[in-house]
């Protein structure tokens, strides 16, 4: 017999003999992490609303809506964003290079946790483009008029509009009136209303789990893993994970449905609320009486599958239950290859953490029938149900079909995708019995503004079904989608307008002019000031609220010529962190020290103070030896933690030390800051 790698390999190699080289797709997706309330869901390649699904994998193109009173979240690889009552938001684009979000109304949260180097990170409002440059905490809102306003709680961000560019640090907010002429005014951040601490919660949440270094940090859905299962030692697969609470029959890929998602095909959508990462990544094993999901070795960046899965059965095979369609979840060693087109290494790097000793060779006498799954012949190990209900998207529990093992033995082999053409249905499944929630009238559509070209639209289903009928269960290559798009003349882009870039200010000839990604020179990176807990019986504004009366700030030119390079942001921002900022938080540290009764853990801080200088001692000397790159990430990330350090001294130095005598918990909480057009807490 065959090694079943190698077997698989060569499958894999065969289908890509045939097709010439090509673009992998993307590691990244966006999962629709959290939905509370009604939220709605339309999908890039339809112009239709739908109830949206836990664990929906998103793209270019998908929109989301939430209605009033609900509540969503999207976790990235690096990020997370979070989506309150009222909220238009979509992803214009979603790749390895370039994360680009579309706010038309509503507020956005976003948890920057890393940015990768050379890549973009932008979202964009009706009168502005906010690119991230660090990584951090950041606010968006966006009222019914187009009025933008934006907080950076913690990191650094360039704010781009008509004709001009400002740099915003930790701490800082600015609002943008207008659509073509902007008034633009830097304020004060306002207090944390509500939705932001919910935020804010969720953010502690997630960064504690993903302290738990059983997987890569870069694993989408891996944050819910502690706190749904069991990591236990295993002698023959090494660390597994084990679900602790599931309902009876409970097998992989059994309690969910199947939907049709470009440009992967058909993707499994798990019901439970952790069912994300185990289904796109690593492979699952029965062990003694339950399964049990194995992460693999960790890899540096994990690529996404849309369902690690071999299919059976399909057209012809008929039984007691009629024309049907059965699936395997692979096991430990079982190489997975993707039904869309990819290159070699691609093959590779998907599969590297599960399978060892993958030599890519070509092995012309391919047996299926020479490969047995590990988990065919397990308990529950294979899920069948009736293609019908499969291709219409039903919920798998409801229709999942008894097979005696005997024939399923005798199911024929199909291969890693249903060899089943989507329809309408297999995208947006049954509509439900309540109404969709929809965005106002020609929200959706509203034209937002970005540094970056409009991409087309995405292709409507409708114009792809006939070829998606000619190799059913196979997502079209892009270059099949091109000529779609180019038959039928579909050259409309997203509602995007793209900034044009200004002459530089004559008079002015671009003094001062800070270039686009650096801190401005002599300017210190700002400490996000400490966040104050709105009343629970405060009512969130309709508008954006103004902190305070903003004091205007003359719009800089932008100037064609402006550059910005590694070297240049690295080598300043390291100078500032050596002359102000470490300087400033030690004799911040200092004054606290005087403070009687301050409740402050100076080991820790002092600890974490040390750490960091010598961290910038290694920037430094990356820096002096040219490695502009590494000194760059670092430095940011010290001036980042740096800011949480001296977060933690300014917010003890705000606080009432307790009185002679009186415990800490009994000291009177501090007055809120009284803030012009906000209620003040009682």
């Amino acid at each position: 017999m065959l090694d079943k790698t190698k077997v698989l390999i060569a499958l894999a190699m065969g289908f890509l003999s045939l097709v010439p080289a090509m673009a992998d797709p993307t590691s990244q997706v966006g999962r629709l992490s959290y939905v509370s309330g009604s939220v709605s869901f339309n999908p890039g390649s339809l112009d239709e609303w739908t109830l949206a699904s836990l664990n929906y994998p998103l793209s270019g193109g998908d929109q989301l809506w939430t209605a009033v009173g609900a509540r969503a979240e999207v976790q990235l690889r690096s990020a997370s964003v979070r989506l309150d009552s009222g909220t238009a938001f979509s992803f214009l684009d979603l790749d390895d290079q370039m994360i680009r979000l579309s706010l038309s109304q509503g507020s956005l949260y976003v948890d920057v946790r890393a940015l990768d180097q050379g890549s973009i990170f932008e979202v964009d409002t009706p009168n502005a483009a906010l690119t991230f440059v660090s990584a951090g905490k950041y606010r968006i809102d966006v009222s019914s008029r187009g009025e933008t306003r934006i907080v950076v709680r913690e990191g650094w961000a360039e704010v781009n509009a008509e004709g001009y560019v400002q740099n915003l640090n930790s701490g800082q907010s600015a609002i943008l009136s207008g659509l073509n002429s902007n008034s633009f005014s830097m304020t004060s951040s306002p207090r944390t209303d509500r939705w932001e601490s919910w935020c804010v919660t969720r953010d502690s949440l997630e960064d504690r789990a993903l302290s738990d270094r059983h997987v890569s940090q870069d694993m989408i859905g891996a944050a819910d893993l502690g706190a749904n299962g069991t990591w236990v030692m295993s002698s023959s697969y090494g660390l597994v994970w084990t679900p602790s609470r599931v309902p009876a029959g409970w097998a992989p890929y059994r309690f969910g449905h199947w939907a049709w998602d470009e440009p992967w095909g058909w993707t499994w959508i798990d019901d439970a609320s952790w069912g994300f990462a185990p289904f796109h990544y690593g492979r699952w094993i029965y062990l003694g009486d339950r399964w049990a999901w194995i992460p693999g070795a960790p890899a540096q960046r994990p690529i996404y599958a849309p369902a690690l899965v071999v299919f059976i059965g399909g057209s012809g095979w008929n039984h007691s239950g009629g024309e049907s369609i059965g699936w395997v979840a692979l096991g430990p060693g079982e190489v997975y290859i993707p039904p869309y087109e990819v290159s070699v290494s691609y093959i590779q790097n998907i599969n590297i953490s599960c399978v060892t000793n993958i030599n890519v060779q070509i092995i012309r006498n391919y047996a299926p029938e020479r490969i047995t799954y590990t988990n065919r012949g397990m308990p529950e190990g294979m899920t069948v149900v009736p293609r019908e209900a499969f291709v219409s998207s039903r919920p798998t529990r409801e229709v999942v079909i008894d097979v005696d093992r005997g024939e399923a033995s005798r199911a024929p082999f199909m291969g890693m995708t249903a060899a089943i053409a989507p329809r309408r249905e297999s995208i947006i499944a049954r509509a439900p019995a309540t109404p969709i929630a929809r965005p106002p009238s020609g929200l959706s559509s509203r034209p937002v503004v970005s540094r970056q070209s409009a991409s087309p639209a995405p292709v409507p289903f409708v114009q792809q079904q006939r070829a998606l009928a000619q190799n059913p269960g196979r997502p079209l290559a892009p270059a099949d989608i091109a000529a779609i798009r180019q038959q039928q003349n579909l050259s409309a882009p997203l509602p995007v307008r793209v900034l044009p870039q200004q002459a530089p200010d004559a008079k002015n000839d671009n003094a001062g002019a800070v270039p686009r990604g650096a801190a401005p020179q002599g300017t210190v990176p700002q400490t996000s000031a400490p966040r104050e807990a709105v009343p629970q019986n405060s009512v969130p504004q309709a508008s954006v609220p103004r902190a305070e009366e903003p004091r205007a700030v003359a719009p800089r030119p932008v100037a064609p010529s402006e550059t910005s390079s590694n070297a240049a942001v690295a080598i300043s921002l390291i100078a500032t962190l050596k002359g102000s900022s470490f300087p400033d938080a030690e004799k911040r540290l200092a004054e606290a020290r005087k403070v009687a009764g301050i409740q402050l853990d100076f080991n820790s801080i002092s600890g974490g103070l040390a750490t960091l200088k010598q961290a910038l001692a290694r920037a430094d000397q990356d820096a002096a030896s040219k490695n502009y790159d590494m000194a760059l990430q670092s430095a940011t990330s010290i001036r980042d933690r740096l800011s949480v350090l001296v977060n933690e001294i300014e917010a003890a130095l705000r606080r009432p030390a307790p009185a002679q005598g009186q415990s800490p918990a009994q000291a009177p909480a501090q007055s809120p800051r009284r803030t012009p057009g906000r209620p003040s807490a009682p």
